[in-house]
C-alpha cells in the first residue's frame, strides 16, 4: 500500500459505486461464464453452446447503462477508439464479479428504440478501468448485442 491515499478511502468510494448503481440502476439478469478456464485448450473446437453460465436473479442485480456517448474525448479516456459506432458502456456493482463473456438480459422496456435489435440480451465485450491508483475505484464494461445463433 502506498501512503498516499489509504485503501479504507479507496473502498469507500467504491461503495458510492455501488450506492449509485443499487439507486439509479436497471434490474437485469446477469450470467457470468464459470467454465471459460476448461474450455480455453481446446478453444478452437468449442461452441457458445459448452459454456456454462451461473445466473444472477433479476431483484438481486442492477446495472447502469449509457447508451449513448457521443463525447469523443471521454470516450477515448475510457480507453475507446470508436469510429461509426456509439458504444454501448455499462457498470455493475461490485459483486458479482463481471468478466469479458458474462451477459445480462433486460427487459425491452428499457431498450431504446433505436436499436431495433431482435435482442434483449448484451454480452461483456471489455472491461475498461478508470480512476486506477493502486486499486481500482470505478470498473466500466463495454457491452454489445449479444449474437445468437440461427436455428
Amino acid at each position: 500500500m502506498s501512503g498516499l491515499i489509504p485503501d479504507r478511502v479507496i473502498n469507500t468510494v467504491k461503495t458510492f459505486n455501488d450506492l449509485g448503481v443499487s439507486l439509479y440502476g436497471i434490474t437485469c439478469t446477469l450470467f457470468v461464464p464459470t467454465n471459460l478456464t476448461e474450455l480455453e485448450p481446446e478453444d478452437i473446437y468449442t461452441s457458445p453452446d459448452d459454456i456454462t453460465y451461473k445466473q444472477y436473479g433479476c431483484d438481486d442485480v442492477k446495472i447502469w447503462i449509457e447508451w449513448f456517448i457521443s463525447n469523443v474525448h471521454r470516450l477515448r479516456k475510457l480507453g475507446i477508439f470508436a469510429e461509426g459506432e456509439t458504444p454501448i458502456i455499462a457498470r455493475f456493482e461490485n459483486y458479482p464479479e463481471v468478466i469479458v463473456g458474462s451477459y445480462v438480459k433486460i427487459k425491452t422496456e428499457y431498450i431504446p428504440d433505436c436499436y431495433n435489435l431482435d435482442t434483449d440480451e448484451f454480452e461483456v465485450v471489455d472491461v475498461l478501468m478508470k480512476n486506477t491508483y493502486n486499486q481500482e475505484v470505478y470498473r466500466y464494461y463495454k457491452m454489445a448485442p449479444r449474437r445468437k445463433k440461427n436455428t
